[in-house]
Protein backbone atom coordinates (compact mmCIF):
# COMPACT_ATOMS: atom_id res chain seq x y z
CA UNK A 1 0.00 0.00 0.00
CA UNK A 2 1.25 3.51 -1.04
CA UNK A 3 1.90 5.78 2.32
CA UNK A 4 1.76 9.46 1.62
CA UNK A 5 2.34 12.47 3.18
CA UNK A 6 0.71 15.75 1.76
CA UNK A 7 1.89 18.85 2.59
CA UNK A 8 0.05 22.25 0.92
CA UNK A 9 -2.00 19.44 -0.92
CA UNK A 10 1.44 18.19 -2.78
CA UNK A 11 2.82 14.57 -2.12
CA UNK A 12 6.21 15.03 -0.03
CA UNK A 13 8.97 12.75 -0.77
CA UNK A 14 9.64 10.52 1.67
CA UNK A 15 13.09 8.20 3.21
CA UNK A 16 12.97 4.83 2.83
CA UNK A 17 11.76 2.63 5.06
CA UNK A 18 9.73 5.58 6.89
CA UNK A 19 7.61 4.61 10.15
CA UNK A 20 4.77 6.96 11.31
CA UNK A 21 2.88 6.74 14.59
CA UNK A 22 -0.61 8.12 14.35
CA UNK A 23 -2.67 8.64 17.98
CA UNK A 24 -6.41 9.22 17.65
CA UNK A 25 -8.69 10.62 20.94
CA UNK A 26 -12.53 10.28 21.16
CA UNK A 27 -13.21 13.70 21.23
CA UNK A 28 -16.62 13.33 23.06
CA UNK A 29 -15.34 11.69 26.48
CA UNK A 30 -13.37 14.87 27.58
CA UNK A 31 -15.06 18.10 29.24
CA UNK A 32 -12.43 19.43 31.38
CA UNK A 33 -10.76 20.34 27.53
CA UNK A 34 -11.30 20.61 23.71
CA UNK A 35 -9.08 17.65 22.73
CA UNK A 36 -6.21 17.53 20.01
CA UNK A 37 -4.11 15.84 18.65
CA UNK A 38 -0.41 15.87 17.46
CA UNK A 39 1.66 13.49 16.36
CA UNK A 40 5.71 13.26 15.74
CA UNK A 41 6.62 13.34 12.33
CA UNK A 42 9.52 11.43 10.20
CA UNK A 43 12.39 14.11 9.49
CA UNK A 44 11.50 14.76 5.24
CA UNK A 45 14.49 14.26 2.90
CA UNK A 46 15.89 17.43 1.38
CA UNK A 47 15.13 16.35 -1.59
CA UNK A 48 14.54 19.17 -4.76
CA UNK A 49 10.94 18.85 -4.24
CA UNK A 50 10.63 19.00 -0.55
CA UNK A 51 13.00 22.15 -0.68
CA UNK A 52 10.18 23.40 -2.97
CA UNK A 53 7.20 22.25 -0.99
CA UNK A 54 8.81 24.10 2.25
CA UNK A 55 9.42 27.15 0.12
CA UNK A 56 12.99 26.89 0.84
CA UNK A 57 12.86 27.70 4.06
CA UNK A 58 16.16 26.16 5.54
CA UNK A 59 18.15 29.14 3.25
CA UNK A 60 18.63 32.19 5.85
CA UNK A 61 17.52 34.22 2.52
CA UNK A 62 14.20 33.17 3.31
CA UNK A 63 13.55 34.70 6.72
CA UNK A 64 11.83 33.95 10.08
CA UNK A 65 8.19 33.46 8.70
CA UNK A 66 6.00 30.83 10.97
CA UNK A 67 6.96 27.47 8.84
CA UNK A 68 3.43 25.91 8.99
CA UNK A 69 1.75 24.17 6.05
CA UNK A 70 -1.58 22.18 5.80
CA UNK A 71 -0.74 18.31 6.17
CA UNK A 72 -2.65 15.05 5.17
CA UNK A 73 -1.50 11.03 6.04
CA UNK A 74 -2.95 9.24 2.92
CA UNK A 75 -2.95 5.42 3.29
CA UNK A 76 -4.09 3.59 0.15
CA UNK A 77 -6.17 6.32 -1.52
CA UNK A 78 -7.82 6.57 2.12
CA UNK A 79 -7.11 10.19 4.12
CA UNK A 80 -6.41 8.94 7.42
CA UNK A 81 -5.80 12.27 8.83
CA UNK A 82 -5.37 16.27 8.51
CA UNK A 83 -3.96 18.72 10.42
CA UNK A 84 -0.55 20.98 9.74
CA UNK A 85 2.93 20.26 9.66
CA UNK A 86 4.44 22.79 11.55
CA UNK A 87 7.92 22.87 10.78
CA UNK A 88 10.32 23.04 13.85
CA UNK A 89 13.95 22.88 11.81
CA UNK A 90 15.41 22.78 8.58
CA UNK A 91 18.45 21.92 7.28
CA UNK A 92 20.42 21.39 3.69
CA UNK A 93 21.78 18.11 4.73
CA UNK A 94 19.23 16.38 7.30
CA UNK A 95 15.82 18.05 6.03
CA UNK A 96 12.82 19.00 7.38
CA UNK A 97 11.70 18.32 11.04
CA UNK A 98 8.62 19.19 12.50
CA UNK A 99 5.38 17.48 14.29
CA UNK A 100 1.60 17.28 13.18
CA UNK A 101 -0.69 19.02 14.87
CA UNK A 102 -4.93 19.70 14.27
CA UNK A 103 -4.12 22.85 15.99
CA UNK A 104 -7.53 22.93 17.96
CA UNK A 105 -6.24 24.42 20.50
CA UNK A 106 -5.99 27.63 18.21
CA UNK A 107 -9.08 27.02 16.23
CA UNK A 108 -10.36 30.47 16.82
CA UNK A 109 -7.28 32.33 16.59
CA UNK A 110 -6.23 35.15 18.41
CA UNK A 111 -9.51 35.09 20.58
CA UNK A 112 -8.86 31.78 21.19
CA UNK A 113 -8.33 32.60 25.16
CA UNK A 114 -10.28 36.25 25.43
CA UNK A 115 -12.89 37.13 27.47
CA UNK A 116 -16.59 37.02 25.77
CA UNK A 117 -16.65 40.61 27.31
CA UNK A 118 -13.79 41.90 25.40
CA UNK A 119 -14.40 40.52 22.16
CA UNK A 120 -14.87 43.08 19.10
CA UNK A 121 -18.35 41.16 18.44
CA UNK A 122 -19.99 45.12 17.21
CA UNK A 123 -23.12 46.87 18.65
CA UNK A 124 -27.11 46.47 17.41
CA UNK A 125 -29.45 49.12 17.38
CA UNK A 126 -31.21 49.25 21.02
CA UNK A 127 -35.06 48.66 20.44
CA UNK A 128 -37.68 47.54 22.93
CA UNK A 129 -40.91 46.12 19.97
CA UNK A 130 -43.74 44.50 21.62
CA UNK A 131 -42.92 41.13 20.92
CA UNK A 132 -39.21 41.39 23.41
CA UNK A 133 -37.35 40.02 20.15
CA UNK A 134 -34.61 42.29 18.09
CA UNK A 135 -33.26 40.59 14.88
CA UNK A 136 -30.91 41.20 12.85
CA UNK A 137 -30.32 39.52 9.73
CA UNK A 138 -33.32 37.53 10.20
CA UNK A 139 -31.63 35.70 12.63
CA UNK A 140 -33.71 36.08 16.22
CA UNK A 141 -30.37 38.24 18.27
CA UNK A 142 -31.11 39.56 21.31
CA UNK A 143 -34.71 39.35 23.80
CA UNK A 144 -36.00 41.39 26.78
CA UNK A 145 -37.29 39.62 28.88
CA UNK A 146 -39.18 40.94 32.52
CA UNK A 147 -37.22 39.42 35.48
CA UNK A 148 -37.87 39.82 39.05
CA UNK A 149 -35.03 41.35 40.69
CA UNK A 150 -36.22 43.70 44.04
CA UNK A 151 -31.96 44.13 44.54
CA UNK A 152 -31.31 45.82 41.15
CA UNK A 153 -30.67 49.32 42.82
CA UNK A 154 -29.56 47.90 46.25
CA UNK A 155 -30.92 49.77 48.31
CA UNK A 156 -32.35 52.52 46.20
CA UNK A 157 -35.96 53.31 44.59
CA UNK A 158 -35.54 55.08 41.60
CA UNK A 159 -39.27 56.91 41.03
CA UNK A 160 -41.41 53.88 39.17
CA UNK A 161 -39.09 51.48 39.92
CA UNK A 162 -41.33 48.24 40.01
CA UNK A 163 -38.70 45.96 41.18
CA UNK A 164 -38.24 44.47 38.04
CA UNK A 165 -35.84 44.34 34.90
CA UNK A 166 -37.47 44.59 31.36
CA UNK A 167 -40.90 45.60 33.19
CA UNK A 168 -43.94 45.45 30.56
CA UNK A 169 -47.51 45.88 30.54
CA UNK A 170 -50.48 45.65 28.31
CA UNK A 171 -48.29 44.98 25.27
CA UNK A 172 -45.34 47.55 25.78
CA UNK A 173 -42.03 47.86 28.27
CA UNK A 174 -42.43 50.58 30.92
CA UNK A 175 -41.11 53.91 30.79
CA UNK A 176 -38.05 54.56 32.93
CA UNK A 177 -37.53 50.47 33.60
CA UNK A 178 -33.88 49.19 33.49
CA UNK A 179 -33.82 47.80 29.48
CA UNK A 180 -30.98 44.62 30.33
CA UNK A 181 -30.89 42.92 26.64
CA UNK A 182 -30.16 39.37 26.84
CA UNK A 183 -28.38 37.49 23.92
CA UNK A 184 -29.54 34.04 22.15
CA UNK A 185 -26.90 31.47 22.56
CA UNK A 186 -27.39 30.79 18.54
CA UNK A 187 -26.47 34.13 18.19
CA UNK A 188 -23.31 34.47 19.78
CA UNK A 189 -21.83 31.81 18.65
CA UNK A 190 -22.83 33.15 15.01
CA UNK A 191 -21.17 36.14 15.07
CA UNK A 192 -17.86 34.64 17.19
CA UNK A 193 -18.26 32.42 13.67
CA UNK A 194 -18.02 35.76 12.18
CA UNK A 195 -15.16 37.18 14.02
CA UNK A 196 -12.88 34.26 13.60
CA UNK A 197 -13.42 33.21 10.27
CA UNK A 198 -15.05 29.69 10.87
CA UNK A 199 -18.19 27.99 10.80
CA UNK A 200 -20.63 26.95 13.32
CA UNK A 201 -23.22 24.60 12.44
CA UNK A 202 -24.96 21.70 13.97
CA UNK A 203 -28.50 20.57 15.40
CA UNK A 204 -27.92 22.96 18.52
CA UNK A 205 -28.75 25.62 15.70
CA UNK A 206 -32.26 24.07 15.06
CA UNK A 207 -33.56 21.97 18.26
CA UNK A 208 -36.81 23.21 19.12
CA UNK A 209 -36.14 24.18 22.97
CA UNK A 210 -32.20 24.38 23.32
CA UNK A 211 -31.81 26.81 20.21
CA UNK A 212 -33.88 28.76 22.64
CA UNK A 213 -31.10 29.25 25.17
CA UNK A 214 -30.65 33.15 26.14
CA UNK A 215 -27.39 34.40 28.44
CA UNK A 216 -28.67 35.77 30.94
CA UNK A 217 -27.20 39.34 32.77
CA UNK A 218 -27.20 42.63 34.96
CA UNK A 219 -25.59 45.45 32.68
CA UNK A 220 -28.65 47.90 31.86
CA UNK A 221 -28.31 50.11 28.92
CA UNK A 222 -29.00 53.39 30.46
CA UNK A 223 -30.91 55.14 27.99
CA UNK A 224 -27.82 54.39 25.12
CA UNK A 225 -29.08 54.65 21.47
CA UNK A 226 -27.20 51.00 20.62
CA UNK A 227 -26.04 47.87 22.28
CA UNK A 228 -22.56 46.78 22.39
CA UNK A 229 -23.08 42.61 22.07
CA UNK A 230 -19.73 41.67 24.18
CA UNK A 231 -21.08 44.19 27.40
CA UNK A 232 -24.05 41.53 28.04
CA UNK A 233 -21.70 38.54 27.93
CA UNK A 234 -19.96 37.00 31.15
CA UNK A 235 -16.26 36.89 31.41
CA UNK A 236 -15.39 33.84 30.26
CA UNK A 237 -13.06 33.11 27.47
CA UNK A 238 -13.71 31.63 23.68
CA UNK A 239 -12.88 28.73 25.03
CA UNK A 240 -14.57 28.30 28.67
CA UNK A 241 -17.41 29.00 26.49
CA UNK A 242 -17.58 26.25 24.60
CA UNK A 243 -16.46 23.63 27.57
CA UNK A 244 -19.03 25.12 29.63
CA UNK A 245 -21.73 25.55 27.32
CA UNK A 246 -21.38 21.62 26.88
CA UNK A 247 -21.86 20.63 30.17
CA UNK A 248 -25.56 21.31 30.74
CA UNK A 249 -27.20 19.69 27.49
CA UNK A 250 -24.42 17.21 27.54
CA UNK A 251 -23.14 18.77 23.76
CA UNK A 252 -21.00 17.28 21.06
CA UNK A 253 -18.48 18.50 19.16
CA UNK A 254 -16.88 17.77 16.38
CA UNK A 255 -13.64 20.14 15.18
CA UNK A 256 -11.83 20.22 11.52
CA UNK A 257 -9.16 21.87 11.98
CA UNK A 258 -8.38 22.60 8.61
CA UNK A 259 -11.40 23.19 7.70
CA UNK A 260 -12.65 25.06 10.39
CA UNK A 261 -15.43 23.96 11.31
CA UNK A 262 -17.38 23.32 14.36
CA UNK A 263 -20.33 21.04 14.46
CA UNK A 264 -22.52 20.90 17.87
CA UNK A 265 -24.73 18.23 18.38
CA UNK A 266 -26.15 16.48 21.15
CA UNK A 267 -23.47 13.68 22.52
CA UNK A 268 -26.39 11.72 24.33
CA UNK A 269 -28.28 11.43 21.74
CA UNK A 270 -25.77 10.01 19.08
CA UNK A 271 -25.46 7.18 22.07
CA UNK A 272 -29.05 6.21 21.32
CA UNK A 273 -27.73 5.02 17.70
CA UNK A 274 -27.75 1.34 17.24
CA UNK A 275 -24.39 -0.87 16.91
CA UNK A 276 -24.18 -1.48 13.31
CA UNK A 277 -20.41 -2.11 13.13
CA UNK A 278 -19.14 -5.32 14.36
CA UNK A 279 -15.53 -5.92 14.72
CA UNK A 280 -15.08 -9.02 16.23
CA UNK A 281 -13.47 -10.76 13.38
CA UNK A 282 -10.89 -7.97 13.57
CA UNK A 283 -9.89 -8.51 17.18
CA UNK A 284 -6.80 -10.51 19.04
CA UNK A 285 -7.34 -12.29 21.15
CA UNK A 286 -6.76 -10.96 24.77
CA UNK A 287 -6.06 -7.97 26.43
CA UNK A 288 -6.17 -6.31 29.83
CA UNK A 289 -9.22 -5.30 31.37
CA UNK A 290 -9.66 -2.47 33.94
CA UNK A 291 -12.94 -1.83 36.28
CA UNK A 292 -14.23 1.90 36.26
CA UNK A 293 -14.31 2.71 40.36
CA UNK A 294 -16.23 6.12 39.90
CA UNK A 295 -19.56 4.63 38.19
CA UNK A 296 -21.49 7.13 38.95
CA UNK A 297 -22.25 10.84 37.58
CA UNK A 298 -22.41 14.01 39.83
CA UNK A 299 -23.41 17.08 38.05
CA UNK A 300 -23.20 20.88 39.68
CA UNK A 301 -22.80 24.30 38.46
CA UNK A 302 -21.34 27.13 39.65
CA UNK A 303 -23.42 29.62 41.82
CA UNK A 304 -23.62 33.22 41.02
CA UNK A 305 -22.87 34.40 44.21
CA UNK A 306 -23.81 37.65 44.10
CA UNK A 307 -27.28 36.50 43.80
CA UNK A 308 -28.77 36.39 47.23
CA UNK A 309 -31.92 33.54 45.50
CA UNK A 310 -29.00 31.36 44.40
CA UNK A 311 -25.71 31.40 46.28
CA UNK A 312 -27.69 28.69 49.20
CA UNK A 313 -28.29 26.56 46.24
CA UNK A 314 -32.41 26.55 46.72
CA UNK A 315 -33.77 23.35 45.89
CA UNK A 316 -33.99 23.21 42.24
CA UNK A 317 -30.62 23.99 41.86
CA UNK A 318 -29.22 21.11 43.63
CA UNK A 319 -27.11 18.98 42.11
CA UNK A 320 -27.48 15.24 40.86
CA UNK A 321 -25.90 12.44 41.88
CA UNK A 322 -26.90 9.21 40.12
CA UNK A 323 -28.35 6.58 43.04
CA UNK A 324 -25.75 4.69 44.75
CA UNK A 325 -24.83 0.85 42.68
CA UNK A 326 -23.93 -2.16 44.45
CA UNK A 327 -21.84 -2.05 46.29
CA UNK A 328 -19.01 -3.58 44.67
CA UNK A 329 -16.46 -0.74 44.63
CA UNK A 330 -17.97 1.70 41.89
CA UNK A 331 -19.93 4.23 43.81
CA UNK A 332 -16.88 7.01 43.46
CA UNK A 333 -18.36 9.52 41.26
CA UNK A 334 -17.31 11.50 38.04
CA UNK A 335 -18.24 15.03 38.42
CA UNK A 336 -18.25 17.58 35.92
CA UNK A 337 -19.52 21.20 37.40
CA UNK A 338 -20.44 23.88 34.62
CA UNK A 339 -19.35 27.66 34.81
CA UNK A 340 -23.51 27.79 33.47
CA UNK A 341 -26.32 28.09 35.92
CA UNK A 342 -29.43 28.96 36.34
CA UNK A 343 -32.12 31.03 37.79
CA UNK A 344 -34.83 30.59 40.43
CA UNK A 345 -38.59 30.87 39.28
CA UNK A 346 -40.70 33.63 41.41
CA UNK A 347 -44.05 31.90 43.09
CA UNK A 348 -46.01 34.81 42.65
CA UNK A 349 -45.30 35.66 38.87
CA UNK A 350 -43.67 32.82 37.63
CA UNK A 351 -41.38 35.09 36.30
CA UNK A 352 -37.21 33.67 36.54
CA UNK A 353 -36.07 36.02 39.59
CA UNK A 354 -32.99 37.63 41.21
CA UNK A 355 -31.55 39.52 44.23
CA UNK A 356 -28.79 40.83 43.15
CA UNK A 357 -27.39 44.61 41.94
CA UNK A 358 -27.51 45.15 38.50
CA UNK A 359 -24.98 47.44 36.49
CA UNK A 360 -25.94 50.57 35.64
CA UNK A 361 -24.37 53.99 35.93
CA UNK A 362 -27.21 54.61 38.43
CA UNK A 363 -25.77 54.49 41.98
CA UNK A 364 -22.47 54.23 40.81
CA UNK A 365 -23.30 50.34 40.15
CA UNK A 366 -21.01 50.17 36.94
CA UNK A 367 -18.58 47.68 39.00
CA UNK A 368 -20.81 45.06 39.38
CA UNK A 369 -20.61 41.64 37.86
CA UNK A 370 -22.99 38.81 36.78
CA UNK A 371 -22.02 35.06 36.56
CA UNK A 372 -22.61 32.34 33.78
CA UNK A 373 -26.25 31.87 33.05
CA UNK A 374 -28.75 30.50 31.10
CA UNK A 375 -32.59 31.00 30.67
CA UNK A 376 -34.70 29.24 27.85
CA UNK A 377 -36.61 32.06 26.09
CA UNK A 378 -40.48 31.62 26.02
CA UNK A 379 -41.35 34.60 24.05
CA UNK A 380 -44.74 36.91 25.35
CA UNK A 381 -46.91 34.58 27.64
CA UNK A 382 -49.66 35.58 29.84
CA UNK A 383 -49.24 38.94 28.86
CA UNK A 384 -45.39 38.74 29.80
CA UNK A 385 -42.15 38.27 27.55
CA UNK A 386 -40.67 35.45 29.68
CA UNK A 387 -36.94 34.10 30.07
CA UNK A 388 -37.05 31.00 32.45
CA UNK A 389 -35.34 28.08 33.33
CA UNK A 390 -37.85 26.05 31.71
CA UNK A 391 -39.38 25.23 28.06
CA UNK A 392 -41.29 22.46 26.22
CA UNK A 393 -41.33 19.83 28.82
CA UNK A 394 -37.35 20.42 29.49
CA UNK A 395 -35.95 22.45 32.28
CA UNK A 396 -32.23 23.47 32.89
CA UNK A 397 -32.16 22.11 36.67
CA UNK A 398 -30.19 18.97 37.05
CA UNK A 399 -32.84 17.37 38.60
CA UNK A 400 -36.71 16.15 38.03
CA UNK A 401 -37.77 14.01 35.32
CA UNK A 402 -37.50 16.75 32.84
CA UNK A 403 -33.94 17.74 33.73
CA UNK A 404 -30.44 17.93 32.35
CA UNK A 405 -29.73 14.70 34.05
CA UNK A 406 -32.21 13.09 32.96
CA UNK A 407 -32.89 14.26 29.18
CA UNK A 408 -29.78 14.66 28.29
CA UNK A 409 -27.31 12.39 30.13
CA UNK A 410 -29.21 9.42 30.85
CA UNK A 411 -27.74 7.16 28.17
CA UNK A 412 -24.52 8.19 29.01
CA UNK A 413 -25.37 7.49 32.75
CA UNK A 414 -26.33 4.22 32.28
CA UNK A 415 -23.24 3.38 30.11
CA UNK A 416 -21.26 4.78 32.84
CA UNK A 417 -22.82 2.30 35.39
CA UNK A 418 -21.88 -0.81 33.69
CA UNK A 419 -18.20 0.90 32.48
CA UNK A 420 -15.20 -0.83 32.00
CA UNK A 421 -11.68 -0.23 30.31
CA UNK A 422 -10.34 -2.84 27.74
CA UNK A 423 -7.17 -2.76 26.19
CA UNK A 424 -7.91 -3.83 22.74
CA UNK A 425 -5.39 -4.87 19.30
CA UNK A 426 -6.95 -5.07 16.08
CA UNK A 427 -6.14 -5.79 12.86
CA UNK A 428 -7.67 -2.56 10.91
CA UNK A 429 -7.27 -1.45 7.58
CA UNK A 430 -6.77 1.92 6.03
CA UNK A 431 -10.89 2.34 5.56
CA UNK A 432 -11.73 1.25 8.86
CA UNK A 433 -9.05 3.96 10.26
CA UNK A 434 -10.22 6.91 7.46
CA UNK A 435 -14.02 6.30 8.21
CA UNK A 436 -13.52 5.97 12.36
CA UNK A 437 -16.31 8.06 14.01
CA UNK A 438 -16.15 8.03 17.35
CA UNK A 439 -19.56 8.24 18.34
CA UNK A 440 -20.62 5.42 17.21
CA UNK A 441 -19.98 1.91 18.96
CA UNK A 442 -18.71 -1.01 17.66
CA UNK A 443 -19.61 -4.72 18.69
CA UNK A 444 -17.03 -7.53 19.53
CA UNK A 445 -17.70 -10.46 20.52
CA UNK A 446 -20.91 -9.95 22.51
CA UNK A 447 -20.15 -6.83 23.80
CA UNK A 448 -20.42 -3.48 22.74
CA UNK A 449 -18.06 -0.78 22.94
CA UNK A 450 -17.48 3.40 22.65
CA UNK A 451 -13.76 3.35 21.18
CA UNK A 452 -11.67 5.38 23.22
CA UNK A 453 -8.57 5.92 21.29
CA UNK A 454 -6.27 4.77 18.67
CA UNK A 455 -2.57 4.27 17.72
CA UNK A 456 -1.99 2.51 14.86
CA UNK A 457 1.73 2.30 13.29
CA UNK A 458 2.29 3.07 9.64
CA UNK A 459 2.50 0.98 7.04
CA UNK A 460 -0.16 -1.00 8.48
CA UNK A 461 2.08 -3.86 8.66
CA UNK A 462 1.20 -4.16 12.35
CA UNK A 463 -1.99 -4.53 14.81
CA UNK A 464 -3.53 -1.21 15.74
CA UNK A 465 -3.55 -0.93 19.69
CA UNK A 466 -6.95 0.23 20.90
CA UNK A 467 -8.60 1.72 24.35
CA UNK A 468 -12.31 0.15 24.58
CA UNK A 469 -14.64 1.46 26.99
CA UNK A 470 -18.12 -0.86 27.47
CA UNK A 471 -21.31 0.22 26.98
Amino acid sequence: MKYEIRINGQAADLPPGLAVKLDWQNPYLRYDTIPGSADTMPALPPTAKNQRLFGYFHQPQAGGRIAEYTCQHFYGGELLKEGYFILTEADEEKGYSGVFSDKLGEFFGDYQKTRLNELPLGTLPAQTPSTGEVFDGGKLAYVLPTIVNPDFFGGNTPEGWTGKVNDYDTGAYLEGTPVVPCFLVTYVLRRLAQLTGTTITGDLFTDPVFSRLVIYNTRALDGAATVSISQHLPELTVQEFLLELRKLPNLAYTFNGVAKTLRIDFWDRKLEAPTVLDWSDKAVKGGPKTAERSARLHLSYEMDGGDALAKDRPGGLADYLTPELPDDGRNGLAKVTSKFSTLTLDAASGLAAARQKGITSQYGQGAEKFAPRLLFWNGVVSGLPRALPTYGGQTLYWTGLDGLAARCWKNLEGIRAGWFYLKKDLVLNEADLATLDFSRKVHIDGVDYLVASVSASLPLHFIVNCLLISC
